[in-house]
């Protein structure tokens, strides 16, 4: 593969950065979009290069996506444009990559959603979420169990016949986070009202775990789950389609 710059335009005064890779250091001059140009010709940016390429675009990509991120999290007003397209922003403009994921321990290995019939899947996102902590590898498992097992909506005839919970890396190609065993005879419970104590949504609860300790029900944690498409909702193995 051809070998590949990455590239930086940072202005300290504006609080801007964009980040960008080309096959040649020309790239660097050449046109980008409005906001990106005018960012490279303000004096008080500073212009950086790679000193020595990447020997792949492919590399070079990971590269750029990682600091962009970086600069997003440092504060940084990331300019962006259409070339970047691992890198995302939501409606608030916060800057996302696919290239990054929770460190867990990835296995070279896939598992058939065929194989986990009695299985419901969850995805669970890198970021955190009011009490329940984030994905991460070193974290104690039936600390995480409080992420991956509420709130759902899981319908109540559905219930009885899940036997597995399995929290999937949201936009990672279904990597496995956890797997524990369901026990359906346990109380679903519901989300209680903060003021109330009272559940008013019925079926968004949460699954009830035989051991919130026990995250690698069927040693899948780290390979990638195959034969499903996961969303933001629960979607359950075959024999509770």
């Amino acid at each position: 593969m051809a070998e590949c710059w990455l590239y930086i335009f940072e202005n300290a005064e504006q609080g801007k950065v964009y980040i960008g890779i080309g096959d040649t250091l020309e790239r660097i001059f050449g046109k980008h979009n409005v906001d990106a140009d005018a960012l490279r010709e303000n004096p008080s940016t500073v212009i950086l290069q790679t000193v020595t390429p990447f020997s792949s675009r492919i590399d070079a990509r990971k590269a750029e996506a990682i600091a962009i991120h970086l600069a997003s999290f440092a504060g940084m007003h990331v300019v962006l444009d259409d070339e970047s397209p691992d890198v995302v922003t939501n409606r608030a403009g916060v800057v996302s990559t696919s290239e990054l994921g929770p460190a867990i321990a990835l296995r070279n290995d896939v598992v058939r959603a065929e194989d986990l019939e009695d299985a419901v899947f969850v995805s669970i996102a890198a970021a955190e979420m009011d009490e329940r902590p984030t994905p991460f590898a070193g974290r104690e498992a039936a600390s995480f169990a409080t992420r991956a097992q509420k709130y759902w909506n899981i319908a109540a005839a559905k219930r009885p016949r899940i036997r597995h919970l399995v929290a999937l890396l949201k936009g990672s190609e279904n990597v496995v986070l956890g797997s524990w065993r369901v026990d359906p005879d346990q109380e679903w419970a519901p989300i209680p009202d903060a003021e109330t104590r009272e559940a008013p949504y019925r079926t968004r609860v949460a699954v009830p775990l035989v051991d919130a300790s026990e995250d690698n029900f069927k040693d899948l944690k780290g390979k990638r789950l195959c034969g499903v498409r996961a969303n933001s909702g629960p979607v359950y193995g075959d024999t509770m389609a």
